[in-house]
């Protein structure tokens, strides 16, 4: 039998527990953890709650991004760079000053990247 990710122990805890509540939400718990224990997967837990937290996100329409910046951006930026993304948006701001200048954000399947320093870099190809 195939080994199942971290995700797709999320998937199944999420499609197992929608719309669950009460007593029968306690017992589809009970036999997922069972479930772990029996695949030698229980030490993975924190990991699939992770992975759970993300496709939840996701299947209720929210945007996860990671936008990176050399140096602290104000509220008003922060919002106008969510905006290019949906009305369901949530950011985590990053500082890496190496970057010099400019902006990368990063989604689950892309990176965009403007930062100072990858248009040097091109910049630098280019004229080589």
């Amino acid at each position: 039998m195939k080994k199942r990710t971290n995700k797709q122990y999320a998937q199944i805890l999420w499609d197992s527990t929608l719309g669950a509540k009460g007593k029968d939400l306690e017992e589809i718990l009970k036999n997922f953890v069972l479930l772990l224990v029996k695949e030698q997967k229980f030490k993975q837990t924190d990991k699939i709650i992770v992975e759970f937290e993300k496709y939840a996100k996701k299947q209720s329409g929210i945007v996860e991004i990671e936008v990176t910046t050399a140096s602290e951006i104000g509220n008003k930026t922060l919002s106008e760079i969510k905006k290019v993304f949906g009305d369901k948006v949530e950011a985590e701001n990053k500082i890496d000053k190496s970057i010099l200048g400019g902006v990368i954000v990063k989604t689950e399947d892309k990176i965009l990247d403007g930062s100072l320093k990858t248009q040097l870099k091109k910049m630098k190809t280019q004229l080589a």
